[in-house]
């Protein structure tokens, strides 16, 4: 039978339920702060590479803007739309005497 006594050397004890209680619980804890400490260690890893992938997504987003922007400036030149006009449209330039040439006088508007 076990009488809760032990001893180690000349000392004597007594095996509480008490002390293995608490043994216990700082186990617990001790393992519960680990966990958290991994578990947000692992977090901020992901969080790394999620910032990583993105930079690199805004990179090529910025790359295909500044395309877009060469495309859309070079279609609106006055020159291609012009040429478009007259090639494909079928437009001719108006003679000099169809030309009405109108001038914008700033602050003199038409009141109304």
């Amino acid at each position: 039978m076990h009488s809760g006594v032990g001893s180690i050397g000349a000392l004597v004890f007594e095996r509480s339920k008490r002390g293995r209680f608490r043994r216990v619980v700082a186990t617990l804890c001790i393992i519960a702060g680990l966990l958290l400490y991994v578990g947000g260690k692992v977090k901020i890893m992901r969080l790394g590479y999620q910032i990583e992938a993105l930079e690199q997504e805004k990179q090529e987003l910025e790359r295909a803007n500044g395309s877009l922007q060469i495309e859309a400036s070079s279609l609106a030149s006055p020159a291609r739309i012009e040429e478009i006009a007259t090639k494909r449209l079928g437009m001719v330039r108006p003679s000099k005497e169809n030309m009405v040439i109108v001038k914008s006088v700033k602050g003199n508007a038409p009141k109304q």
